[in-house]
């Protein structure tokens, strides 16, 4: 457990170890997921994107044997874009998107409430249009009945 640090994950995220993040997460779901989550908020696009696609091979790798762990994981991203408080969870719609596409099988029905809460809010386009890639990229029928409206949002961004 004490070998599950923040810093330990950011380390093998940098380092592009997906196998080693794998192996803790195995270890302690929760904890790696807690610092994953934190780490997708660092400015550096290129860390971000490294960890958001940690949280995709996760679900790829393990959504088969701990489905509502992950189901979970969307249900707490689409919750936390609603949240009114203070705190922005910039990254919610590419976390929820990640998993998604992941396992798209299983966690597909997810991708129009992520389109629609992220659409609704200004403050959250840029991350759907990341996570619209990465829906496409799993599933293009995924984002296709949204598309017009992705490409409104991909012109207003510039």
């Amino acid at each position: 457990m004490d070998k599950i640090t923040k810093s330990g994950i950011r380390v093998l995220v940098e380092a592009g170890d997906e196998r080693a993040v794998l192996a803790l997460f195995d270890e302690d779901p929760h904890r790696v997921q807690r610092f994953l989550k934190r780490l997708a908020c660092a400015p550096d696009a290129a860390h971000h994107a490294r960890t958001v696609a940690c949280f995709r091979m996760l679900s790829r790798e393990r959504s088969a044997r701990m489905p509502e762990f992950f189901r979970e994981t969307v249900r707490r991203s689409l919750w936390e874009m609603n949240e009114e408080g203070g705190n922005v969870a910039w990254s919610a719609p590419e976390i929820a998107a990640a998993v998604v596409a992941g396992a798209p099988e299983r966690y597909g029905q997810f991708a129009s409430y992520l389109i629609m809460a992220a659409l609704d809010e200004p403050t959250f386009h840029p991350s759907l249009l990341a996570a619209a890639d990465l829906l496409a990229e799993a599933d293009p029928a995924l984002v296709e009945e949204f598309l017009p409206e992705l490409e409104s949002v991909r012109s207003a961004l510039g």
